[in-house]
């Protein structure tokens, strides 16, 4: 459990560097496969920082997450590029910063592969139209997805037998916070049956992310995924392990602020606010509190600081009675909370603290009122 002081300002980010490492040093175990951390759950720049010797590169979603690898690790690893939404102003600056770009559709591979830099490997993301994710939400193949080719058409363009001409691999990420590494080997063999001559044309494959590997009983069966595409095909592989890493390594610090009653019901107001964490309002689930307990005696109806009134995180329970002042710890919070979070309210976004390999918390970055004011006043007009 995190161990807090009452230097402590809150609400804070707190992120365990033990628990990334520990957790990229048993993904490093897996054989004959590349490992990318994506930068989507988590991006602050000291938690990059931390990556590079547990690591092969690194996996981006937009031209500022590119540069922002950049100037976080220079040139440790390699970058991967997808995204549904490749600009035409961008294209250029991100040919120059990565090393592997897998188009999301045909018509953008067709209309930006010639405005590529040399050398950089081409790729498609493949919607493999195999579902495996029940709530649409978090589903990538779901029906109509914009998330890849789908395989149907796929096998449309591969009737021309120049139609894979520059491609050198595939990418697919078809799973969310799966712990079934045999989902993973389903699609793989999925493929297999539909593209073979196409999966014996490529070099290299990506099977993205969506894998809680710590949590997964059966990693043999991945490796018998990555068997399967090298033995037979001799393809590199790429695996892409995001809230795998970050999720369970942070957390959200808060304090009690007010306590009262309302309807028979005691109601503590928090200094922190669901738009520190949105995805508890997002997908209407409650966040793990540290110091809840199953036999508590002492229930209280947690609620952010901010006037949306949904700004609830749920009903706990306590052994002791909580005070003013009293401190929280949301648990598992690594993951898309600070690059989702926001300032509705003009609440500020939580500090952010290190709990280091030493032991200690340190403090790394706080909020102001400076930040808040830089995105709502425009300083001088466009051109001048």
């Amino acid at each position: 459990m995190l161990l807090i002081n009452d230097a402590i300002t809150t609400p804070a980010f707190v992120y365990d560097e033990y628990t990334i490492q520990r957790k990229l040093r048993d993904i490093r175990k897996i054989h004959n496969c590349n490992i990318l951390y994506p930068l989507k759950p988590c991006e602050f720049t000291e938690i990059l920082r931390l990556m590079p010797p547990f690591i092969d590169g690194f996996s981006v979603s937009s031209l500022f997450e590119a540069m922002l690898v950049k100037d976080a690790v220079k040139d440790h690893g390699v970058v991967h590029m997808t995204t549904p939404a490749l600009r035409p102003d961008e294209i250029e600056h991100i040919s120059e910063l990565c090393d592997y770009i897998s188009f999301n559709s045909l018509s953008q591979w067709k209309l930006y592969q010639g405005k590529l830099k040399s050398g950089i490997k081409q790729g498609l993301r493949i919607n493999p139209q195999l579902s495996v994710v029940e709530d649409d939400r978090y589903n990538p193949c779901r029906q109509h997805s914009k998330l890849g080719i789908p395989l149907s058409e796929l096998l449309h363009e591969l009737n021309d037998v120049n139609a894979l001409k520059n491609i050198s691999g595939f990418l697919f990420h078809t799973n969310c916070e799966s712990t079934d590494f045999n989902d993973l080997l389903e699609t793989v063999k999925h493929l297999e049956t539909y593209i073979p001559g196409a999966l014996s044309k490529i070099s290299w494959i990506n099977f993205g992310g969506g894998y809680l590997f710590d949590e997964c009983e059966n990693v043999e069966v991945m490796n018998e995924a990555i068997s399967l595409l090298k033995n037979k095909y001799e393809l590199d592989v790429f695996f892409e392990p995001g809230k795998g890493v970050i999720g369970d390594a942070g957390y959200i610090v808060s304090s009690v602020i007010d306590l009262f009653k309302s309807d028979n019901r005691s109601i503590a107001v928090l200094d922190t606010t669901v738009n520190h964490m949105p995805e508890v309002f997002e997908y209407q689930y409650k966040p793990d509190v540290a110091e809840e307990s199953d036999n508590g005696t002492h229930k209280y109806i947690l609620a952010g600081a901010s006037c949306l009134a949904g700004d609830i995180f749920g009903e706990y329970k306590f052994d002791l009675p909580l005070e003013i002042g009293s401190k929280l710890i949301f648990e598992n919070m690594g993951a898309y909370t600070l690059v989702k979070a926001h300032m509705f309210n003009g609440i500020n976004l939580p500090s952010i603290y290190a709990y280091t390999i030493e032991g200690e918390l340190v403090l790394k970055r706080s909020f102001s009122y400076d930040d808040f004011k830089a995105r709502c006043e425009v300083k001088h007009n466009v051109g001048e």
